[in-house]
């Protein structure tokens, strides 16, 4: 599934994996009974016989037997072809069915074997990968005439198929068409988690807009009214009443047996049930600021979350004061239930390789590579940036890339991170080129990269042989997108140099460094056309509530602006306590980004994107998927 073509990544991952293992599979009997062959004569007893392998679920023997029948002609060519693809697709051997299907004369079908045909040319792209294909299939068949079993095939590859294109709203319709023909509970229940996922991935701007919209299907507003109060009441009482309230306004909704199942309680770690918390931060040394930040958005949302009723014991561990093994112990022997950070990457690795860690930690760092039971890693960290720039920059249609970085370990090391990312899309770097990030002139690094130092020197040499005047250099013309890394100061003095170098037209992004969070038209006008991709809290418009940065404005005033995202850090390391059990599966909109667990226990963020536009960053559409100033993410060497 596309999340919103990129936060839906590893939803993606998940529903391919579930195309590819269950492959969708067309009723059985489809194909097998009916008036399939009504107008086309008899079946013979070798027909029959191919039938029977194919119940009995051995479908390479009746898939050989349907092809060997099927290269005689007889009026019946057509439908054993159709019956040799479907049993080749059990196979699984995509290639052969779709041999099967081509020989097929399309003009000879009847309405009836015409839709089995696009149904299983939808399931061949699917499977592939080829998601316009398959739609394109899908939208030719007449579902009025498909049977009650062919229609519930039909809605699941619809629904899959949107959901793998990024159409979030068609995919959650098509999973409510597909419930009116699912009878098991099981599958009811399967399709309504579903529907909650999808609408968990839907963003903001079209949450809102689908509910100002008329609309005429009481079912679905009532999933968008459930989205809704999911993402205003996270958890606790509040939650609970406010579903209280859901339920009363949609008595007969679908998703009744999910609210009476307990289904959007909480499992595993509940904050209900987590008396004593342990928050490892150092008191002092070089991130003292870092941790005194990030210590006071912990704060202000356990605060709010002690007004709805909830209030664990909090248990400050200072890790400049003692080794992280002997802190680890102490918490334990203090009855602590489930511990926060440490910041410091060599203090996660030590905590990580010295024992087995019978209470959770939920690390505020990540260390690649590093996996572990009951470790959690949740971190500012720029790979989910990278991953959201890039992922735009494809969808935007660009393909041939420079990356210009700081020369610092770090530098190099998000240069990677670019590297891997844009290849991984099939996109070309063109060329990596890093600056030094002491300069204030940065016109030969840029002129560097796009080659205007080399055609000027063309245009001195031209001028000696043949003696004419007035030639101008001209940058590259092979690269379409440029990926900076640089703070805010150096990329108002290295944008504008991208103009004055004729590269005005190449698309720009930045990491989050470039915006600290408050608006300075006067100054930020030099980042004109920079995109990057961000936390929702610097956007009042994106994380509203309680604790939005317009909420704190009493913190806002206590860091520098580069230190807020750790503000908003915090808010989300303790907001996330109550979620960790389900946040594999069902994302929490947090101030950091939509926080989704992958497999290796990593809190993986998506984050919103912003253009500047006149001095001002703006909140663009979605694709719908430490520098030398490391401050408004967690510096690398932690």
């Amino acid at each position: 599934m596309k999340r919103y073509t990129e936060q839906i990544l590893k939803s993606q991952d998940i529903i391919k994996f579930s195309l590819l293992s269950v492959l969708l599979l067309i009723s059985a009997c489809s194909l097998q009974t009916g008036g399939l062959g009504s107008s086309a004569g008899k079946e013979s007893v070798e027909e029959r016989k191919a039938g029977q392998l194919f119940v009995q679920g051995d479908y390479s023997e009746a898939a050989l037997l349907y092809q060997r029948l099927a290269q005689q002609i007889s009026v019946r060519q057509n439908i054993l072809r159709l019956k040799a693809a479907q049993a080749f697709l059990k196979i699984p051997l995509d290639d052969q069915a779709k041999i099967n299907l081509d020989l097929i004369s399309v003009e000879n079908l009847t309405g009836e074997q015409l839709n089995h045909l696009n149904l299983m040319y939808a399931q061949l792209d699917l499977n592939s990968g080829n998601i316009e294909q398959a739609l394109g299939y899908l939208m030719r068949i007449s579902v009025s005439a498909l049977s009650h079993s062919e229609k519930t095939t039909y809605y699941e590859m619809t629904a899959f198929a949107y959901a793998l294109s990024g159409g979030i709203v068609k995919s959650v319709r098509e999973r409510i068409a597909l419930d009116l023909y699912q009878h098991s509970g099981q599958k009811k229940e399967s399709n309504n988690r579903a529907i909650l996922e999808l609408l968990s991935l839907m963003s903001e701007q079209t949450l809102q807009r689908q509910r100002t919209q008329p609309q005429t299907s009481t079912v679905y507003s009532g999933w968008l009214a459930l989205e809704q109060v999911r993402r205003n009441f996270p958890s606790g009482e509040q939650q609970q009443q406010a579903l209280n309230e859901w339920a009363d306004q949609y008595p007969r909704h679908p998703a009744q047996p999910l609210i009476a199942s307990g289904y959007f309680l909480v499992s595993g770690i509940k904050l209900g049930n987590v008396r004593d918390i342990a928050l490892f931060l150092p008191g002092s040394g070089p991130y003292g600021l870092h941790a005194n930040a990030l210590k006071a958005g912990f704060m202000a949302a356990y605060e709010r979350q002690a007004v709805a009723g909830v209030q664990p014991n909090i248990h400050f561990y200072d890790t400049q004061q003692s080794s992280i093994s002997v802190l680890y112990d102490r918490a334990v022997a203090d009855g602590v239930q489930l511990v926060i950070g440490p910041l410091n990457k060599k203090y996660i690795q030590e905590l990580a390789g010295s024992r087995e860690l019978i209470v959770p930690v939920m690390a505020l760092n990540y260390v690649e590579g590093l996996a572990k039971t009951n470790l959690y890693q949740f971190a500012l960290s720029p790979i989910d940036e990278v991953r959201q720039a890039v992922s735009q920059a494809r969808f935007s249609g660009h393909e041939n890339a420079i990356i210009l970085v700081p020369a610092t370990a770090n530098g190099e090391r998000v240069s990677q991170y670019f590297q891997n990312a844009w290849e991984a899309v099939n996109g070309n770097i063109i060329q990596a080129q890093m600056f030094d990030s002491a300069a204030r002139d940065f016109s030969f690094p840029v002129r560097q990269m796009l080659n205007i130092n080399e055609s000027e020197y063309r245009s001195q040499r031209l001028q000696k042989v043949i003696g004419t005047a007035g030639y101008e250099s001209r940058r590259r013309q092979d690269v379409d997108v440029i990926f900076l890394a640089a703070s805010n100061q150096k990329a108002r003095l290295i944008n504008p140099q991208f103009y004055h170098n004729r590269a005005g037209s190449v698309t720009v992004y930045g990491l989050s460094q470039v915006y600290k969070g408050q608006a300075d038209k006067n100054q930020d006008i030099d980042l004109e056309g920079i995109n990057f991709c961000t936390i929702p809290w610097l956007f009042d418009e994106a994380f509203q509530g309680e604790l939005s940065m317009s909420a704190l404005q009493d913190l806002q005033v206590q860091f520098p602006n580069g230190y807020l995202s750790l503000v908003a850090f915090g808010i989300d390391a303790y907001a996330v306590i109550a979620h960790l059990n389900d946040l594999g599966s069902i994302s929490y909109k947090g101030a950091t980004g939509d926080l989704l667990l992958n497999e290796n226990n990593r809190i993986e963020r998506h984050l919103v994107c912003a253009e500047f536009k006149d001095g001002a960053a703006v909140l663009v559409e979605m694709a719908e998927e430490s520098m030398e100033e490391p401050a408004a993410t967690m510096p690398n060497s932690l």
